[in-house]
């Protein structure tokens, strides 16, 4: 059951690196206490030595360095906590691996629950640019919250830079200078997804998701790719038992089963699709937010083969991604996900955007400007900002198969389509001149 929120409650101040690296001291709400500089350098000399109070992060001013402070909102509680808690430690792996600065600078990082509840992401918005003025915000949050969520940010001029998939109109009409996506649109992948079934001789497709308007826009983005007969079986949230519906996925014949549940829900249907139809049972596809890593190790063998398309795969073979992968682990525990990718890549892309701004850095027009020119070193390859702010990447087809430790992991099948735009870009008002990708 999703734990109440309290409107009112403060936002946190997190800790950069937490003890245990884990999530246990994720939020914990603190008083904040404005001082001048000189006096907080005074108070740092004065308590060099004494532990601080947990969840208190301290930035200790180096010599012509100067605060950068990052908001962090996600919904960190209920349904879909996992993907907020993998990108929030995405983010503080990427700030360890910038020895906790971004662009030479000291980071103060607040954390804040967005609690799945458009009002209360907002309060936590306004609390972060009136009390503790954030020049940048993360967003980890349900689609639905963010359009609540920008007018506070746009009127303190802090950039938002959303971590999660935001809703189709932030990428299009209602776009704005002042928000990033990072995540790109979730249509994309299920658009993706039914050109790629069309190209590869699919004819009869069951889309199996929750009743919602979110699972309704996955299927209309599958149809635009896909020409053969689709079917849709809705469940309940929160169903766990699923022979109703795969009896009727066995009506429809079938060539493959695109599943939205996500959690545990997504387990249970893998499970029992795997027991209801045995060895003869249609190809199992879902976008990277229903196959994850850990619907994955939950659903063990009968998630082998799965199939799924996304802008990074657990087996890359590149340095970025073999550090991120074997740091993310160690620090925590589990392995990382494609969110946790994105998490890091957040630290990544403000880092060198404060580097380019240098010492403009706390202007927001000169930081804006210098975030739509960044390049960062990103586990997922070449990401670069398109007209309305939302990534150009690629997409690779992806197959759940058995590694070397004997785990059920993500392994890439090649790179399905390069460069890949959301498409909405001809419809947001801005413009201004991408950058070309690199040569080579």
């Amino acid at each position: 059951m999703r734990r109440a929120m309290d409107p009112s409650a403060a936002p946190c101040r997190q800790s950069r690196f937490p003890a245990d690296g884990g999530a246990g001291d994720a939020c914990r709400p603190v008083r904040t206490v404005r001082v001048s500089r000189a006096l907080r350098a005074a108070l740092v000399t004065l308590f060099l030595g004494v532990a601080l109070p947990l969840g208190v992060a301290l930035a200790v001013p180096s010599a012509g360095a100067t605060d950068l402070s990052v908001g962090f909102i996600g919904d960190l509680t209920g349904v879909g906590a996992n993907v907020a808690q993998d990108q929030l430690d995405g983010f503080r792996l990427g700030l360890k691996h910038l020895a906790g600065r971004l662009g030479g600078n000291e980071v103060n990082l607040i954390v804040a629950e967005g609690g799945h509840d458009p009002r209360v992401a907002r309060l936590s918005v306004e609390r972060m640019v009136q009390a503790e003025r954030v020049q940048v915000i993360l967003l980890s949050v349900d689609a639905p919250s963010m359009p609540a969520m920008l007018p506070p940010a746009i009127a303190a001029r802090s950039v938002t830079i959303a971590l999660s998939p935001p809703p189709v109109a932030l990428a299009a009409r209602d776009c704005s200078a002042w928000f990033f996506s990072l995540s790109g649109l979730a249509e994309t992948g299920h658009d993706l997804t039914g050109q790629y079934l069309q190209q590869h001789g699919f004819h009869t497709v069951v889309v199996a998701g929750p009743d919602t308007a979110a699972a309704k826009a996955a299927v209309a983005a599958v149809q635009r790719g896909f020409r053969g007969q689709v079917s849709v079986v809705t469940s309940r949230r929160g169903e766990m038992n699923f022979e109703r519906d795969l009896k009727s996925v066995r009506a429809a014949h079938p060539d493959a089963v695109y599943l939205l549940h996500t959690g545990g829900m997504a387990v249970n249907f893998i499970r029992q699709m795997a027991s209801f139809f045995g060895k003869d049972h249609p190809a199992l596809f879902g976008p990277a937010t229903t196959l994850d890593q850990s619907v994955l190790a939950a659903s063990g063998t009968p998630a082998a083969d799965a199939w799924s398309l996304a802008p990074w795969s657990d087996d890359v073979d590149q340095p970025v991604s073999r550090r991120v992968m074997t740091d993310f682990e160690a620090d925590y525990g589990r392995p990382a996900s494609l969110a946790a990718i994105i998490g890091y890549d957040g630290a990544m892309l403000l880092d060198a955007a404060v580097r380019i701004a240098d010492k403009r850095f706390n202007e927001p027009d000169a930081l804006k400007s210098a975030l739509r020119k960044a390049e960062f070193p990103s586990p997922r390859g070449t990401v670069r900002f398109d007209t309305n702010q939302f990534p150009i990447q690629s997409y690779l087809a992806r197959q759940a198969g058995v590694d070397s430790r004997g785990r059920i992991i993500n392994e890439q099948r090649g790179v399905f389509l390069k460069d890949v735009r959301d498409g909405h870009a001809g419809e947001c008002p801005l413009r201004w001149q991408p950058e070309p990708p690199p040569k080579g």
